[in-house]
């Protein structure tokens, strides 16, 4: 089926979206379409991520840049301006670059920002086009607006005063019916995360700051497992989430108000889950839409836990497994594919791994490709991007497309059957995992069964890969074993063909090997650090299905003092 191709499903999608804005709007005329107005806003929320001055600048002379594509409006609107994608016009739309105008020490810089948030509002955007109202676009511009309100209102004339409470107040009803909806998955998160935080920065009533809790307490059960993890299985939601909710705490406080239980207690379940996530130098492992890590805002969340509680003993509801000996330590994806509201950003990466020494990372997942280059980011969430086994170029997942309500196809990943099988044993001589997926069953007639076994010194992780044919009829198949490098390995295959070297950055040599097969190197790319795209390497064996194969990486030298 070609992406352009239109499918039962996205017909579906687009009616459930139509229908959708059909309920809120019925839900309007039974309300005899009136919008309670607050008078004020008494407090502004707090924001862990400072801005940059050079991007206001940047901004003021008409140079946009948003989801990787820049913009010269050449003295146009900006919100009248062609955008080269959805992802660009959605943090368009969003407003958090307003931060950058905050922290700007030019006043005429700052004054700008009134004057583009007057000009939004005199355009009435958000009444004609329907990806300023997107769920995640409008919490975004609720939080980014209440944040920077001191900003925008101090010494602001009357008029734009009450556009401005109106078009919140208009925001905040629809953010309440979102808040509301299952179907929007993490997005409904961020709904009740942004209206609760209307409710509590404005002069509202009782009724409204304990509806917005009651609303966010069932968001944050229905999204967030027990072990911390978010049903999308996305370490960035999980940061996301934490950033978003600390602020809100702060907020109850300062109105004196009790915060729901389920507040609390998520943001000690998300910080155990970065933890958990979490590599010794600080970034958060690459699965399931996670891409490059800011540390400065990462480092920040982590403050807030002044317990410095551990990551979680038994995590076996989001499915990541961590094993740290020695200084090494190494994250595995033994989970199944997120419910179909969540799946919009998750990878087929079952079994997959990371792998640190010390603080640097060996052995990696290529990451999710930054917003605006569609191509690359659905390459990105095969299987074949990931440190795992591949079979017949196919993914141990399928992906099933449908259009989103900006008319755009994308593609949900599709749960391939069983939640894989995971037996863990910690002993003296190291830890170690058996794992099992059934994601090529249903394609190939065959099951992976992987073992990782990390030893007490943290200088060999020894691993073994078998496809075993489940039921007749398995199809022939070829497989590879891929171990993607981070850039900082350097790599060469040795004179024997059948073991790597690798120096790590920190001056230890490790070697690899496949019990006695062939090995070689490939290009991989690598999209976790901070710039967009990085060349990298992987290490690739050909794989036999019904022969087990047994690798290993194992520390010859030591790091240099």
């Amino acid at each position: 089926m070609t992406a352009g191709a239109p499918t039962m499903g996205a017909a579906f999608s687009r009616l459930g979206n139509g229908m959708a804005r059909a309920r809120f709007r019925l839900r309007q005329a039974l309300r005899g379409f009136r919008v309670p107005v607050a008078e004020r806003l008494l407090i502004a929320p707090q924001e862990l991520v400072a801005g940059d001055p050079s991007q206001a600048i940047s901004f003021y002379s008409g140079h946009l840049m948003f989801a990787g594509r820049t913009v010269q409006t050449r003295g146009q609107s900006p919100f009248l301006v062609a955008a080269p994608t959805a992802a660009w016009l959605h943090e368009l739309h969003g407003f958090a670059w307003l931060r950058h105008f905050r922290d700007a020490d030019n006043p005429v810089v700052r004054h700008h920002a009134r004057a583009l948030v007057d000009e939004w509002l005199t355009l009435r955007l958000a009444d004609k086009d329907p990806s300023v109202r997107h769920p995640a676009v409008a919490a975004q511009r609720m939080i980014a607006w209440l944040v920077n309100s001191p900003l925008l209102l101090t010494d602001a004339n009357h008029a734009f005063y009450n556009r401005f409470m109106r078009s919140l107040a208009r925001n905040a009803q629809w953010l309440d019916y979102c808040a509301g909806r299952r179907s929007l998955g993490p997005v409904r998160v961020a709904a009740a995360i942004a209206y609760a935080n209307y409710t509590l920065c404005a002069l509202t009533g009782e009724n409204d700051w304990k509806r917005a809790s009651r609303l966010l307490a069932a968001a944050l059960a229905d999204e967030i497992l027990a072990d911390g993890c978010p049903v999308s299985r996305n370490p960035a939601d999980a940061q996301r989430f934490a950033e978003a909710l600390l602020p809100l705490r702060t907020a109850y406080t300062a109105r004196g108000r009790p915060p729901p239980a389920e507040l609390q207690q998520a943001i000690d379940r998300l910080l155990g889950f970065l933890r958990l996530i979490r590599h010794p130098e600080g970034s958060l492992a690459l699965f399931n839409g996670m891409g490059s890590s800011h540390f400065a805002l990462l480092g920040a969340i982590l403050a807030f836990d002044a317990n410095h509680a551990g990551a979680p003993a038994k995590p076996q509801f989001g499915g990541y497994q961590r094993m740290e000996r020695g200084g090494a330590v190494v994250i595995v994806d033994a989970g199944a594919a997120p419910p179909a509201s969540a799946a919009l950003e998750a990878h087929a990466g079952a079994l997959s791994f990371e792998f640190s020494t010390g603080r640097e990372r060996m052995v990696v997942n290529c990451g999710a490709a930054p917003a605006g280059l569609d191509d690359l980011h659905e390459a990105l969430r095969e299987t074949a991007a990931h440190a795992t086994l591949s079979l017949d170029g196919a993914s141990s997942a399928r992906f099933r497309p449908f259009r989103d309500s900006d008319g755009a196809w994308r593609r949900r990943l599709s749960d391939p059957g069983e939640r894989p099988k995971v037996e863990r044993d910690s002993v003296e001589a190291g830890e170690a995992l058996a794992m099992r997926s059934d994601g090529y069953r249903k394609s190939h007639g065959l099951a992976h069964h992987r073992a990782l076994v990390l030893d007490a010194s943290g200088e060999r992780l020894s691993g073994s890969d078998l496809l075993e044919t489940v039921g007749r009829g398995a199809a022939a198949a070829q497989a590879h074993l891929r171990f993607h490098l981070h850039p900082r390995v350097t790599a060469a295959v040795l004179s024997d063909r059948t073991s790597i070297r690798l120096d790590i950055a920190d001056g230890s040599i490790w070697t690899f090997e496949a019990g006695g097969l062939a090995v070689s190197l490939e290009e991989s790319l690598f999209m976790g650090g901070l710039s967009s795209q990085r060349r990298a390497e992987q290490i690739v064996v050909a794989v036999t299905p019904g022969e087990e194969i047994r690798w290993s990486f194992v520390r010859r030298a030591p790091p240099r003092s």
